[in-house]
């Protein structure tokens, strides 16, 4: 029966929405099953690092980060039957993963999907050291990640593609819902019903057909920009973007840098983070550049 790969940031709330999968099926199988014999013989099954005992520091160093990731490959294959319904509750956070695990579903003939958490990266590091039980993020994780692996995932993580037949079919899961759309999810792997268009799978169409190519490039202009005030300048100071305002255009917008330098690799994970947040979504074209300023203040603050 079917596979479903979770797939986030760490500490993005995915173990919590894996619980929430859980509990949704494992109700539809109670209710079905009087009526339907298939339905009847179906298990629900979780696997994570936790069930399996893995520690957040496997991910310090590449060995022990591969050796884990077999682990948990071979735990969800030796649950794959046609009659057990598997959870995959891990990042699943590199595209060649995914990609194996749903290789798996596919020789047995059964359905898989990805559930994508969304999540900003700070609210991720906000929920990673707040208390276990108060009930956001992985509430029902018992361990933390420390902040230079929490960093070093979040930068190396490969977001779910729907337009990959490994990734599709996608559902997106944003931070602040509190429900998961359940019933698209049971449709789609047990009923095999293709997924229709829904906010849990299609955000918003952009208008342009090169609507990503535009905001890759007016991220990046961005970026270089700040990148080349920095080595003129050095760290500080404000940087003006002409094409970007929020009031009059042509006055241009303001970045107000810290103190400290910003690094490359920061900046593009800023970056990341704004595409990954706003590829699905249309907005004005003049209008991205003067987003990625005012997501960059607030990221810089």
């Amino acid at each position: 029966m079917p596979l479903i790969m979770m797939s986030g940031f760490p500490a993005s709330g995915k173990t919590t929405r894996a619980n929430q999968i859980k509990d949704f099926f494992e109700s539809k199988i109670s209710e079905l099953s009087p009526t339907d014999p298939r339905v009847a013989r179906l298990k629900v099954h979780i696997v994570s690092d936790e069930s399996l005992g893995l520690s957040t520091e496997v991910y310090r160093e590449a060995r022990p980060e591969k050796d884990a990731r077999a682990t948990f490959y071979a735990a969800v294959k030796r649950l794959l039957s046609q009659d057990d319904i598997v959870i995959a509750d891990g990042m699943n956070y590199i595209k060649g993963y995914r990609y194996q695990l749903h290789c798996e579903a596919k020789a047995l003939l059964t359905p898989s999907c990805v559930v994508y958490v969304g999540a900003p990266a700070e609210k991720c590091k906000e929920w990673n050291v707040a208390d276990e039980e108060s009930g956001d993020g992985d509430s029902h994780r018992r361990e933390r990640y420390a902040p230079d692996v929490l960093d070093n995932l979040i930068f190396r993580y490969e977001e779910p593609n729907g337009m990959a037949r490994w990734d599709s079919p996608l559902f997106i899961v944003p931070w602040m819902d509190e429900d998961i759309p359940g019933e698209e999810m049971w449709n789609a792997m047990i009923n095999n019903e293709a997924v229709k268009p829904h906010q849990a799978t299609v955000l918003k169409p952009a208008a342009e057909a090169n609507y990503l190519q535009i905001l890759d490039k007016a991220t990046q202009d961005v970026v270089s920009a700040v990148v080349e005030h920095q080595k003129m300048h050095g760290p500080g100071g404000t940087v003006v973007i002409p094409e970007a305002s929020n009031t009059n255009p042509g006055e241009g917008q303001k970045i107000e840098l810290p103190a400290n330098h910003v690094g490359l690799p920061q900046l593009q994970r800023i970056r990341r983070q704004f595409i990954s947040f706003n590829r699905q979504h249309t907005a004005e074209k003049t209008r991205l550049k003067t987003m990625f300023v005012d997501y960059l203040n607030s990221e810089l603050e």
